[in-house]
């Protein structure tokens, strides 16, 4: 007995530990992603409507506050109720019960006593209350990640322009030397061309690259409404950037994945839905009191007089506008639906969650790889310009030996850039909170 209590504290104290781990991200991202916090208007709209959520639940409080209000009235009546005394033979005296100008002037009071109704009132807004926070946070968790990967495509389209720089540079110092050769005799004028066409398209890939960072800067702009245009100081990757551990994943998503607790706001919402639905259909006790000033009062029934009243009513719904048994019944199905809605987010999750955790072990195995490929492609190179020096090779095959080298950084900084992404969208489904 005493071993089955200790794994399944040992269990309860991993489980709530796991999802409380750090990932490792740097200051500059946190420093951006808190600015889009500030500045991004979508953060603020959502801002209003949590605060739009509380004042609802301060308005379904208010139905345990008793309700006051006033009554000035003047109204003059015909005929006035009247009864005829005899005074003598064929005489008659006329007293008038009731005034033909009647004035009132008075304040009344109710105050629930018994309701049930306005306890789900307020539940309901308080559970609904709670959506508009998770909404919120869903959104800033969206935002977060969002921010993260254009900070580190601009890190790594950086890289890659430094890169493609590089290449652009050796072909140029090619190009000198093949038109000193042509010039010479030593080359053809095909090696010639053949060389400029292959600097024409590093130029324009260089030329692509610079304007997907720019395109990437007017987007960091827009979500931070920061003024950065330069380079990020940035530009190491640490290897254990959005690193987590994997096991019990699924768990933990399933926990805090900021759209499956909405679903669970959702359904806690529409329970309560059906809760105030049966409730409509209940009596409700008031206290009633009231004073004020009004005529109508025997013997002097023109003259105003002071007046209250203390009391308590019962009020009973027999046959309701707002059809109650239909309206549990539609909040019975919007239930279960919901329900559903929330299973089928789970397998959804489940689903995404293997594909980031297979494309984690891919990116990881390509970039394995890529160092091996890069000394490869160095080797090669060295050998073609050794080879090219003695006439063995063509121009053409060095070209190819030397674009070979560059593009094998490329792709190791593409793969290193895709394990990044699946590491964050891992992070992001988890719903980890790195900020």
């Amino acid at each position: 007995m005493m071993r089955t209590l200790y794994v399944l504290f040992a269990i309860f104290l991993f489980l709530n530990i796991l999802p409380a781990q750090q990932v490792v991200v740097p200051a500059s991202l946190k420093q951006f992603v808190e600015q889009s916090f500030q500045k991004y208007p979508r953060v603020g709209e959502m801002n209003e409507l949590v605060r739009m959520s509380e004042v609802k639940v301060s308005l379904g409080k208010a139905g345990y506050l008793p309700i006051a209000g006033g009554d000035l009235s003047y109204r003059r009546q015909y005929p006035t109720p009247a009864i005829k005394f005899p005074t003598g033979e064929g005489q008659f005296q006329e007293v008038k019960i009731q005034p033909a100008d009647n004035y009132n002037a008075s304040i009344g009071l109710v105050q629930p006593l018994i309701d049930l109704r306005t306890p789900t009132t307020v539940n309901k807004a308080k559970s609904d209350l709670e959506t508009s926070k998770d909404n919120l946070d869903s959104f800033k968790t969206q935002l977060a990640y969002q921010v993260a990967q254009v900070y580190y495509s601009i890190i790594f389209l950086n890289k890659s322009l430094v890169v493609q720089q590089e290449q652009i540079n050796l072909l140029q110092t090619t190009l000198q030397q093949i038109g000193v050769k042509v010039k010479n005799g030593d080359a053809l004028t095909y090696d010639l061309v053949s060389t400029q066409v292959k600097y024409t398209n590093a130029e324009n890939f260089y030329t692509d690259l610079t304007t997907q960072l720019n395109k990437q800067y007017n987007m960091l702009r827009m979500l931070t409404g920061s003024s950065e245009t330069t380079s990020l100081s940035d530009t190491v990757v640490d290897q254990s950037t959005f690193t987590i551990a994997t096991d019990s994943i699924i768990a933990v998503a399933f926990r805090n994945n900021p759209e499956i607790r909405i679903a669970g706001d959702k359904i806690k919402s529409a329970g309560w839905d059906i809760v105030s639905a049966g409730r409509n259909q209940l009596p409700t006790l008031n206290f009633i009191a009231g004073l004020g000033y009004k005529n109508g009062f025997m013997p002097e029934i023109d003259l105003p007089m002071f007046n209250y009243y203390v009391g308590a009513g019962v009020s009973i719904p027999i046959l309701s506008a707002s059809r109650p048994g239909l309206q549990k019944k539609l909040a019975t199905i919007n239930l279960n639906a919901t329900k559903l809605s929330l299973e089928s987010q789970k397998v959804t999750l489940n689903k995404d969650l293997l594909n980031a955790l297979d494309d984690i072990g891919k990116n990881r195995k390509k970039l394995g790889s890529a160092d091996t490929l890069i000394k490869q492609a160095q080797l090669a190179m060295d050998l073609a310009a050794d080879r090219y020096k003695y006439g063995v090779i063509t121009n053409l095959d060095l070209l190819t030996s030397l674009t070979n080298y560059k593009d094998s950084q490329l792709s190791r900084l593409q793969f290193e850039y895709n394990l990044m992404l699946s590491r964050m969208e891992l992070c992001r489904l988890a719903g980890v909170r790195w900020w």
